[in-house]
């Protein structure tokens, strides 16, 4: 089975509290002497799903399109459940249970629940949803060596309900450390809820665009039939 774990791109959609979102204008219509539909796409690059490069938050990180292909491309994916209330921060002790489990992967996907939350209390994922603290940022980066990247059912690493979205970030980005990981915003789990198979592989197809630190991503994955 292959499914999508990204949202559609919509410009009435969830965004950090004050940063802008997409806006589409439709530039030329079939209609009249026009034959054809054209559209302008204004895309902040942290709207939506997307894709935290280095960059981001590290002065000397590598650039978005310097990232080598295998940030993208995962045969090793991790995923665990780590339910989460509103302001709940994810912490060392979630992820200790599954750490066989994570040190082998490549990719680890955090199942919080909160996919679900983004449908029936949108502004309550918006504005206080879980986040990744700096102490699990901490342990991924010097626990999990071939650790690449970490993707979640929520808002962003950080959350608008605390102070300290900039201090996780920098750790897992490289700050303090050669090793980084990267990490994949709002993602969309609830796949991995209807079917519980393992998952063989994700890509993270991103708009590559020189010049910036990340950038939206088309996320696909195939399953084991369950």
């Amino acid at each position: 089975m292959k499914t999508y774990l990204s949202y559609i791109l919509d410009p009435d959609d969830l965004v950090w509290p004050g940063e802008p979102n997409i806006e589409v204008t439709h530039c030329t219509e079939i209609k009249g002497e026009s034959k054809y539909n054209s559209f302008l796409s204004s895309l902040p690059n942290h709207c939506g799903t997307h894709y935290d490069g280095p960059w981001h938050f590290n002065p000397n990180g590598v650039k978005f399109t310097e990232l080598p292909i295998e940030y993208f491309w995962f045969d090793k994916v991790a995923v665990i459940d780590v339910p989460k209330k509103p302001e709940e921060g994810v912490e060392p002790k979630d992820l200790e249970p599954f750490s066989e489990e994570i040190d082998k992967a490549e990719l680890l996907l955090i199942k919080t629940g909160f996919a679900f939350v983004r449908e029936k209390e949108p502004k309550v994922y918006q504005n206080n949803g879980p986040y990744l603290s700096p102490d699990v940022a901490t342990y991924m980066v010097e626990n999990f060596p071939k650790l690449r990247t970490v993707g979640f059912d929520f808002l962003s690493i950080g959350s608008p309900c605390n102070n300290l979205s900039a201090e996780t970030h920098q750790i897992l980005l490289g700050c303090h450390s050669d090793h980084f990981i990267t990490g994949i915003e709002d993602m969309d789990l609830r796949p991995l809820y209807e079917n519980t198979g393992k998952v063989k592989q994700v890509i993270a197809a991103p708009l590559r665009i020189i010049g910036l630190d990340s950038s939206q991503v088309c996320v696909i994955a195939e399953l084991e039939d369950k």
